[in-house]
């Protein structure tokens, strides 16, 4: 058994005890933090140019502050420092849980994050008005989108591959709800405005080996081996598309002629197969952009009819 719903337990379990700052608190703090940094930040600069390591006396001297006023300074900046971290983990937690999809471990998640977290609070100017949160959540989630891209595939790959791969990801969770299923690559690289290969080489790319014996579902009663498709067939090809024409159809009626037109036969509803945009055009005796165009209109129509999609689409 893993050990690691009892780690992930304990650690919230842990932070949990870390009480949350008030905005005055986190003014504070971050002030103190700000004044700790200003004089690390002189200490590096003047070392650089002495080519030597300072002593807090020297260093005071120079500042024309007493070394007690400097002592003070650090002092309270890294306890500041520290309770900032501390009262913030449970965002980390809460931006790692988004992340859960990844090939790394949560707490390895959640490690990489307090790493964003720690250059948040050192970077964060608590006079320009906006509030903390704000400059975490893009750090946070910065460092942990850089491990998913470093450290969660055997070869790295680069960033911007891994930005795609985050699209993706959101392009697939939309897709499932307009669809009612898992969506094949043909769909996503559609929707996503890539080509297949595209989206192929994407998922290729952060794909690692999998033991044939890896036990599968709920209560691990299937191995990996029994549920793969056959040979040269992808996972998401092999679903059914009758959930497709099913609950696209109920949500056409919503949609103009024109709109509800382009969507059943670029999805291949009612009894016609799918078909390319350039298809579309010619048989609709219409410029290919005006494909394009039309079914992007009516797949926001029916994201704005579906509440649920919202949070999704943020």
């Amino acid at each position: 058994m893993s050990p690691q719903p009892d780690s992930v337990g304990i650690y919230l379990r842990e932070i949990s005890k870390y009480p949350m700052l008030t905005p005055e608190q986190e003014i504070t703090l971050a002030r103190q933090v700000k004044q700790m940094t200003v004089v690390q930040q002189h200490k590096q600069v003047l070392e650089e140019q002495l080519h030597q390591q300072l002593n807090i006396q020297q260093l005071a001297a120079d500042m024309g502050k007493s070394e007690t006023e400097v002592f003070q300074i650090l002092r309270l900046g890294q306890k500041a420092k520290e309770k900032m971290i501390a009262a913030n983990l449970r965002l980390v937690v809460a931006i790692a849980k988004k992340y859960r999809w990844s090939q790394l471990e949560f707490l390895d998640l959640v490690q990489e994050g307090s790493i964003g977290l720690q250059k948040a609070v050192e970077r964060f100017d608590p006079n320009r008005g906006y509030k903390f949160s704000t400059c975490a959540y893009w750090w946070i989630r910065q460092e942990i989108t850089k491990a998913i891209a470093n450290k969660s595939t055997t070869i790295r790959t680069p960033s911007h591959m891994n930005d795609r791969l985050i699209k993706l990801k959101k392009v697939q969770r939309e897709l499932v709800k307009i669809l009612g299923r898992e969506p094949n690559i043909a769909e996503i690289a559609e929707f996503a405005e890539l080509e297949p290969n595209q989206v192929r080489e994407c998922l290729i790319a952060f794909r690692h080996p999998l033991s044939l014996d890896r036990p599968m579902g709920q209560e691990d009663e299937v191995d990996f081996l029994e549920i793969l498709p056959a040979d040269g067939t992808s996972p998401n090809e092999y679903l059914d598309e009758g959930f497709l024409r099913q609950d696209l159809a109920n949500c056409l009626i919503t949609l103009k002629p024109l709109q509800k037109q382009v969507l059943m036969l670029r999805f291949g509803l009612g009894s016609v197969d799918k078909l390319s945009t350039k298809q579309i055009a010619e048989r609709l005796n219409i410029k290919q952009a005006k494909v394009g165009t039309t079914q992007k209109q009516a797949i926001k129509v029916l994201h704005r009819q579906q509440p649920q999609m919202r949070e999704y689409l943020a």
